[in-house]
């Protein structure tokens, strides 16, 4: 457990750094360090504060050298181009599809292609085009560099492109060509091709069996990864319902489906008894379910959960064949090195955070439980033999008891990483999950293992008819249970501080004994207080300076432009404010006051006890000039680097560097002034000055 928390924290190291490093730095600090550490190992004098500086500075190492490999070409700046490639990916999306090319040939202007062509672009064509995963096209289209964070903190494209080696993303224009002949492809990408095909030709006939829309979607989206055709809404209500994860296939999939697997696989062997009474049946179940866990891994998309919940079963099964438990603490960890040491960006990513955040604490959970149970037994309890329906009152009490506690303990697990990253809690999750989970477990996956075993038979029907009549159940379920929040699990996002400490104080409550469990106390409420005294910005500026939200004088964010888009949402999840009341928030004239020179705008603190901080976005030149004397904040979009500007200014060259801007106010009060004046108490960036390297051509 030491390692993996070493590791992560040098991963975070890195990261965190306000400037990209020499490539060379790191790697090779680490390759020394960890020479040293083998060394002592093997002399036996490396201790628990040695080991953890090996992995911090390995976590480090391994960061910066992946930063480095995965550099790729990327567009320097937004422009038309003529894209030829083939299609690695189709997904789905409101406005219509968004193919992933792997690009063979592009023609465009010389400056956006300073770097080279890209090798990999997203690009969205209309509805109505017929791609097919591994065919190659062209298409003519707009490209942009990878666009940053709308908020600083915030979802960062950018990033994830930059390890995807994404080069740049846009839209077609019109439907795209199919080109004859086949693009040349390495082995792996040929294989990815042939498995990217198969899982759309599977999901292509699960949707075939199914009659409704919503329960048809999760069908394919439970069994091959497929959320393309899951709607907003049934996504929005399984959130509340605090039912969203059952859309990740991880640890619970997985187990229900190897553990089917194995099931079956022992009932099919135990048929022959003296097969049974000579051969190891346990160690053949295992080895069977091995693959049929691994076939999973492949058509269900393998996402960072899954690859988790994949390797964390593969060690349960490879302890059946070497007598050994597999499920431990131990098993997490060495699943977490695995995701991590294979791509240290994971410890970013939502799905990783939540998938660990609540298997470290249902295995710390159970283990003490383990624990109390055999210490019981080791002081001379009483034994029993209970009469039949005892024994299945016991069965059922402890099953409901164990459902219970795992929805608990993963829901406060993930509640905190939820409301970090999407600035969102479900305060009823508890309810949706003691109705939801009994049909998913008993009814819904296992006729979904039953539904791929007999689909290349066509005899899936029956199966996939089950499955979906009981996700139709589980979806009426969240939607009652989403009807008792009423919009109450929208929050302000805790800083990463907070969000640390509460984690911290919930994982150290599970694993720490006796006495030594009152110390989690401490992070916990040191977590919870830095929540309840932490506020959302008082202004808000786009990465592109066109649009701005601030507070009145009423402390209510305010926003200059409220279309709906992703950039308002993620103003409004910072203010925990639902999308829904965004045409309830536009600016006031009073606030607010254009004419043809530009705009002025006031913000005011939270507490709203003080005079306007005084925003100008000038339309010209001359206006911008006269702003930097007259207006405390000048946002424009001319470059006004030559200009004596006395205030804060973020002009074209300067939002360049920054991205988009959160600013916080405060009211500062002198003895002359009657009423306080606003001040500007802190600014955070969405990219880093001088950029990292996922961020140096991010718009």
């Amino acid at each position: 457990m030491w390692a993996i928390f070493g590791l992560a924290a040098g991963i975070w190291i890195y990261f965190a750094l306000p400037q990209e490093p020499s490539p060379y730095v790191f790697p090779a600090l680490a390759l020394l360090v960890a020479s040293i550490g083998i060394w002592k190992h093997l002399k036996g004098r490396l201790g628990l504060t040695g080991m953890l500086v090996v992995w911090v500075v390995c976590g480090s190492g391994l960061a910066s050298l992946r930063t480095t490999i995965v550099d790729a070409p990327r567009v320097t700046a937004r422009a038309s181009f003529e894209v030829t490639g083939w299609v690695a990916d189709v997904s789905r999306s409101a406005r219509g599809k968004r193919v992933l090319l792997h690009v063979t040939a592009i023609n465009g202007p010389a400056y956006a292609l300073k770097q080279g062509n890209p090798e990999r672009v997203r690009i969205s064509v209309p509805k109505e085009s017929t791609v097919r995963v591994g065919s190659t096209i062209s298409v003519r289209a707009r490209l942009f560099p990878p666009a940053g964070p709308a908020v600083p903190g915030g979802y960062d494209f950018s990033f994830i492109a930059y390890f995807q080696k994404i080069g740049a993303s846009g839209f077609a224009f019109g439907k795209p060509d199919e080109v004859s002949g086949a693009a040349s492809r390495g082995r792996v990408s040929e294989f990815m091709r042939v498995l990217a095909g198969v899982r759309a030709s599977l999901s292509e006939r699960l949707l075939k069996f199914t009659q409704t829309p919503d329960a048809g979607a999760l069908v394919a989206a439970l069994l091959v990864g497929n959320r393309d055709h899951i709607s907003d809404e049934t996504e929005d209500v399984l959130r509340q319902a605090g039912l969203a994860h059952i859309l990740a296939i991880s640890g619970l999939h997985m187990a229900l489906f190897a553990g089917g697997a194995f099931s079956l696989l022992v009932m099919l062997l135990a048929l022959s008894p003296r097969f049974a009474l000579i051969q190891p049946i346990h160690q053949f179940a295992a080895l069977g379910a091995l693959v049929a866990a691994t076939l999973y891994l492949l058509i269900s998309g393998a996402s960072v959960a899954t690859q988790r919940s994949f390797i964390m079963i593969a060690l349960v099964f490879l302890g059946i064949l070497i007598g050994r438990r597999g499920l431990t603490l131990r098993s997490v960890a060495i699943a977490g090195l695995a995701l991590l040491i294979m791509a240290p960006e994971n410890l970013f990513h939502p799905g990783f955070q939540m998938s660990f955040a609540a298997v470290l604490c249902l295995v710390a959970a159970y283990e003490a439980l383990r624990e109390r149970k055999s210490g019981k037994e080791k002081s001379g309890g009483r034994l029993t033999a209970p009469g039949p329906n005892r024994g299945v009152l016991t069965l059922i009490s402890k099953w409901a008891g164990g459902l219970i506690l795992t929805s608990l303990i993963a829901g406060l697990a993930t509640g905190v990483v939820g409301a970090y990253h999407f600035g969102r809690i479900a305060p009823y999750g508890l309810v949706g999950n003691i109705l939801g989970m009994p049909i998913f477990s008993l009814v819904t996956m296992p006729m979904g293992l039953l539904a791929l075993l007999l689909l290349p038979f066509g005899l899936a029907s029956f199966p996939v008819t089950v499955m979906e009549a009981s996700l139709s159940l589980i979806l009426e379920m969240a939607r009652f249970t989403a009807n008792l929040d009423a919009g109450r699990g929208h929050v302000v996002p805790p800083p990463a501080a907070s969000a640390f400490l509460l984690f911290c104080g919930l994982f150290g409550g599970l694993v720490l004994r006796g006495r030594l469990r009152i110390a989690a106390f401490l992070p916990a409420f040191l977590g919870s207080a830095l929540w309840l005294l932490s506020n959302g910005p008082d202004i808000q500026i786009s990465a592109t300076g066109l649009h701005l939200a601030a507070r009145d004088a009423d402390g209510v964010f305010r926003l200059t432009s409220t279309r709906q888009g992703f950039r308002n949402e993620m103003w409004l999840q910072r203010e925990g404010m639902d999308v829904s009341t965004l045409s309830e928030l536009p600016m006031a004239d009073d606030q607010k006051r254009c004419d043809d020179e530009g705009c002025v705008v006031h913000a005011f603190p939270v507490n709203g006890l003080a005079n306007p901080l005084i925003v100008a976005l000038p339309r010209t030149v001359s206006a911008a000039i006269q702003d930097c004397s007259r207006a405390d904040l000048v946002i424009t979009d001319f470059d006004m680097s030559g200009a004596n500007c006395t205030a804060q200014l973020f002009d074209r060259s300067k939002r360049a560097q920054t991205g988009a801007v959160s600013i916080w106010l405060s009211s500062m009060r002198t003895d002359e002034e009657m009423q306080a004046r606003t001040g500007i108490e802190r600014i955070e960036n969405a990219k880093s000055i001088p950029a990292r390297p996922w961020h140096q051509w991010a718009e």
